[in-house]
């Protein structure tokens, strides 16, 4: 016969014995939660990069230690404090406007699960990281903060600029006269060939210096080099841009330009002729050599729609020039004689 009350108290002793193994339970992964947890902050306070959690008022809310080493402050320095103007400048040393990238970063993170910016030190020394950002949002969606890993990439940078560098370096080299830092022939065809795709009115003025052997024969080819050189530099004077100019061969000179008509031309013409005529060269030897030019145009499309018969229509009237006593300007319409302007 089963007493009721003995059902009682073994039904009692089970329900303990299940509450203990639930407890039991309950502190064992509670303990493995916190030996996760201390184990997961050790992995960050260690890590070999920045780990950055901030919110979405761009406040730093967590810096681990090699952050802080990297960027030389603190954990009371910097939790709570904006990282613009902090660990962000306003501005890149390029111009960029960070203040506005990290504003529209905070308001669409999405776009940026990866972004390279200038950071800066605490010593005020500017740096590059690569950052990787991912976004945390509660259950409606709203960002809660964004946790952010970045990595230095200064040197890289620096390579890649240097690079970039040397390579436009190398460009600008392959395009200019080694004389006179003028453009070379290359540069000129190249030009010359967009400018005319583009149809685009344009002039050449094809420059020559008058008896200029005289003066090879007279000071000898190095002063000639720099006589040369001088002439130049005149050229570089007289010509702005969207003008420039070309070292076309030995004493010759190619001036072209865009948008300039025949009396744009000719004044432009007219004006370096004149400067040329008053300058004196090879000072330095202390026997200054006074110089002239004979100057030949023709215009795109007025003249010529093609390289070589635009060219060619500006060296005949170069060449015509030469032939009636030289230090003159003549242009030379497309199937015209050759007009002196001077």
């Amino acid at each position: 016969m089963t007493v009721p009350g003995d059902n009682t108290t073994a039904r009692q002793r089970r329900q303990v014995r299940k509450l203990r193994q639930q407890l039991t339970e309950h502190q064992r992964v509670e303990s493995a939660v916190r030996a996760s947890e201390s184990t997961f902050r050790e992995l960050v306070h260690r890590a070999n990069c920045i780990i950055l959690r901030w919110d979405p008022e761009g406040r730093i809310i967590f810096l681990n230690d090699y952050g802080q080493r990297f960027f030389g402050y603190s954990n009371d320095e910097v939790i709570g404090r904006s990282v613009l103007g902090l660990i962000v400048p306003d501005t890149e040393s390029s111009g960029r406007d960070l203040v506005a990238m990290i504003e529209d970063l905070l308001r669409h993170p999405e776009r940026y699960a990866s972004n390279e910016n200038e950071n800066m030190r605490r010593d005020g020394e500017r740096v590059w990281i690569t950052w990787r950002n991912t976004p945390i949002v509660n259950a409606e969606g709203r960002l809660v903060e964004i946790v952010s890993t970045g990595i230095d990439t200064t040197e890289r940078k620096r390579a890649d600029d240097a690079l970039r560098a040397s390579e436009e370096r190398f460009r600008e080299l392959s395009v200019r006269d080694n004389l006179t830092g003028l453009y070379n022939t290359r540069h000129l065809y190249a030009a010359l060939g967009d400018l005319i795709a583009r149809n685009e009115p344009f002039s050449v003025v094809f420059v020559d210096l008058d008896r200029f052997k005289r003066v090879v024969d007279g000071y000898g080819h190095l002063n000639g080099s720099r006589a040369i050189q001088e002439v130049a530099d005149t050229i570089r004077s007289c010509v702005s841009p969207p003008a420039w100019a070309v070292a076309y061969a030995g004493d010759e000179f190619v001036i072209v330009l865009p948008q300039a008509r025949r009396d744009a031309a000719l004044g432009a013409a007219e004006e370096l002729r004149a400067r040329i005529a008053a300058t004196s060269y090879l000072a330095a030897t202390g026997r200054p050599a006074r110089l002239t030019a004979s100057f030949g145009i023709a215009c795109h499309p007025d003249d010529a729609t093609d390289l070589a018969g635009l060219l060619g229509l500006a060296d005949r009237a170069l060449f015509d020039v030469k032939s009636s006593g030289r230090n003159g300007i003549a242009t030379r319409p497309k199937g015209g004689a050759s007009r002196p302007a001077r």
